[in-house]
């Protein structure tokens, strides 16, 4: 089923619409979920959470990509659950190192006064997304929006450790060239 039909039987307040959207992504949903909190049953609760917040959030909103649209509130769940489980216990986890090497290309410590830019930002960082390789974006997309392993990654795309490294470091490398063309200092 594609997505403007399953947009349409959220529209049409079609409970259908869930089972057809879990149907489609649920896995790709379970898997970014579960690649932050590394637990099952976690992941479960943050997917069910994104489609009852789907369900709230269609009428209002008509989305152009029903993947990106539920997948971010999946992931923006996942991220609140996992800051409050370990809350007491910082420590080297997988979205401190993911976060960790973005650090070098994206500003931080945003203000509410900065509230402005981060539109803007956002913006800037879908051009750059969009003016490099297909492969080079897919990757990059995998390891910092869908939390995937280096190695998930070379797995998925038949190339080595190595390769994936190189591309996400020289993307990282171009995206902090392309912000700071933009007024973006680190």
């Amino acid at each position: 089923m594609d997505d403007n039909t399953i947009v349409n039987l959220f529209w049409e307040r079609n409970e259908k619409a869930i089972e057809r959207l879990s149907d489609k992504y649920g896995s790709d949903f379970m898997r970014v979920s579960y690649n932050i909190l590394n637990n099952k049953e976690d992941a479960e609760e943050c997917v069910n959470s994104a489609y009852y917040k789907t369900w709230k959030s269609i009428p209002d909103a008509r989305p152009r990509s029903l993947f990106a649209y539920v997948g971010k509130i999946v992931r923006s769940l996942s991220i609140d659950l996992f800051k409050r489980n370990t809350a007491l216990k910082r420590g080297g986890s997988k979205i401190d190192v993911l976060l960790s090497e973005l650090n070098d290309c994206v500003p931080s410590g945003c203000s509410v006064e900065k509230s402005v830019e981060l539109d803007e930002l956002s913006g800037f960082i879908s051009d750059f997304l969009r003016s490099i390789k297909q492969l080079d974006r897919v990757m990059f997309l995998e390891r910092y929006f869908n939390t995937m392993s280096v190695k998930d990654i070379a797995d998925k795309h038949g190339v080595t450790y190595k390769k994936v490294e190189s591309i996400l470091y020289r993307s990282r490398v171009k995206l902090k060239e392309y912000l700071t063309e933009r007024g973006y200092y680190i």
